[in-house]
């Protein structure tokens, strides 16, 4: 409860640092009203990260994606009926969102804990029992390899946090333009984010069995195949950039161009480092397996905030470049990463077979 109470602590001053950072008065009020719902989401979906993480582990992965298509399809329609007032329900903009989101959350984290109770394969791990056990051992070991991870998690996603507060002080149109090109390329990241916990979940097995080639073979093909897959989308994004836009917004309407004009510099930009930031995520995954969190973690701070941030700052407003300059800023530093954390999965191989 204490936990929770810092979080409205902290949710109840995002006014003013939204403020400081730029933002538009109505933009800081929409903020507040949807984040004070999506903190009541906050726990549930923690705890389904959690499971998902355990069920990954055990070569589980089919049930977790039919929970998440269910939740998908079940937060688009909750977001159309609450948002829209559609069936008798009131309107309720960005509230309706939230709403939708919060009671996805909460139901998929629930079936999940229904799927593991009900799983026979399952049963034997005893997930939930002596849950109240404390094993200072167990839990120190889970801190050593979680926190970097945390903390990496954190430094990349703050990047495009960061990122998108900038796009904001540089105008609505801005920020409309680079939300069209993010959740574009969020939507596609979702299968190299995928391949990332299964080369995690594959490489650490084989690391397990002592099995080098195994590893090595675990960790490659993810990679490559991963490479392989962002290059067609980024082929895709550059030879259909209308239709990606026309999702978003109408093509047609005159009112729209500046946004249009806005994304295609945006989202070529996007298109090329999208693979490099594939091959990033599925590299870290592979190191994971291995167990190595904490150099990554040290190895992402200049990649994302000395290099990435600070080269898309001076692009985007000194260079006057805009979002595009942004966009290209967080790009060399997600391209970065990636270089770097091949050359460290290629390293500790060459580690292991010494040691193995």
């Amino acid at each position: 409860m204490k936990l929770f109470n810092r979080f409205l602590t902290v949710n109840s001053h995002l006014d003013s640092w939204m403020g400081r950072f730029g933002q538009a008065e109505s933009t800081v009020t929409l903020a507040n009203t949807y984040l004070d719902i999506m903190l009541w989401g906050f726990f549930p979906a923690l705890g389904f990260m959690l499971l998902r993480g355990v069920v990954s582990g055990l070569s589980q992965a089919r049930p977790i994606m039919a929970v998440v298509i269910a939740g998908t399809v079940f937060n688009i329609f909750g977001n159309y009926v609450l948002a829209f007032g559609k069936y008798g329900f009131p309107p309720l903009g960005l509230a309706g969102l939230a709403l939708a989101t919060v009671a996805t959350h909460w139901g998929m984290f629930l079936a999940l804990i229904i799927y593991i109770f009900q799983q026979r394969q399952l049963q034997k791990y005893l997930i939930f029992q002596q849950l109240y056990l404390f094993k200072p051992d167990l839990i120190w070991e889970l801190v050593k390899l979680g926190f970097p991870i945390a903390v990496f998690s954190a430094l990349e996603i703050g990047l495009f946090t960061v990122v998108t507060y900038l796009m904001g002080a540089l105008g609505t149109d801005v920020l409309a333009a680079h939300q069209i090109v993010l959740q574009t390329i969020i939507v596609i990241f979702m299968i190299p984010l995928g391949m990332s916990f299964a080369a995690t979940v594959r490489v650490g097995q084989w690391l397990g069995q002592k099995n080098l080639e195994g590893v090595k073979r675990a960790g490659y093909l993810s990679i490559a195949v991963g490479f392989i897959f962002m290059t067609v989308m980024a082929i895709a994004l550059l030879s259909f950039p209308q239709l990606v836009v026309g999702l978003y917004i109408d093509i047609h309407d005159s009112a729209n161009e500046k946004i249009i004009a806005l994304v295609s510099p945006m989202l070529t930009i996007a298109a090329f480092s999208q693979i490099l930031d594939g091959v990033q995520k599925i590299a870290y995954g592979s190191l994971q397996g291995l167990q190595d969190t904490r150099i990554p973690m040290l190895l992402s701070i200049p990649a994302f905030w000395i290099i990435g941030l600070p080269i898309g700052y001076w692009l985007g407003f000194h260079f006057d470049w805009g979002g595009a300059g942004l966009w290209l800023g967080q790009s060399i530093g997600v391209a970065i990463a990636g270089v770097v954390f091949t050359c460290r999965f290629y390293y500790l191989t060459k580690v292991l077979k010494q040691n193995i």
